[in-house]
């Protein structure tokens, strides 16, 4: 008798221990987390006439999130790449010129021109926005320039037809 009573007893109690919840335990990922705040992005913005319009949002893998607007071959929306060695030596580039020090804005406000707009956040650093449309410093001028040179070839910004 006493052991069916014991029987009766966990079996009773069988179904109310099931229907506590044990915590999950998190997943471990089998690959890392792909980077997902850029390190830079470079803005040519439209103008009356037919300046290149893009943008371009660099990450540290390489990866290049790219939007072509206006007056560029390459229109829409893509995702490209660059090598990872031209994204450290474009982030060294804007060190070596103090980018942290420059103004955020540099505009007389003309109208019909176009700005450069470019922000470069190093990982786990702040970020740092520049708009440079006219009045600006030479060292910033080399920095756009340089970062044309690398990005213009994606773009292609050959005049359109």
């Amino acid at each position: 008798m006493r052991y069916f009573i014991w029987l009766l007893v966990l079996s009773l109690s069988l179904p109310a221990c099931a229907q506590r919840k044990l915590p999950r335990q998190p997943k471990a990922s089998a690959k890392p987390a792909q980077v997902t705040e850029p390190v830079l992005v470079f803005q040519r913005t439209p103008c009356f006439g037919t300046c290149p319009a893009y943008t371009a949002t660099i990450f540290a893998d390489g990866r290049v999130e790219y939007d072509g607007q206006r007056f560029v071959t390459l229109l829409g929306k893509h995702t490209l790449r660059l090598p990872v060695a031209t994204v450290q030596e474009m982030l060294a580039e804007a060190k070596r010129i103090d980018f942290n020090s420059l103004q955020e804005r540099y505009s007389r406000n003309t109208s019909d021109l176009p700005a450069t707009i470019i922000t470069v956040h190093p990982v786990g650093q702040p970020a740092k926005t520049v708009s440079a449309e006219e009045g600006y410093p030479e060292k910033l001028q080399g920095y756009i320039n340089y970062l044309k040179a690398k990005l213009d070839p994606l773009a292609d910004t050959r005049p359109t037809e």
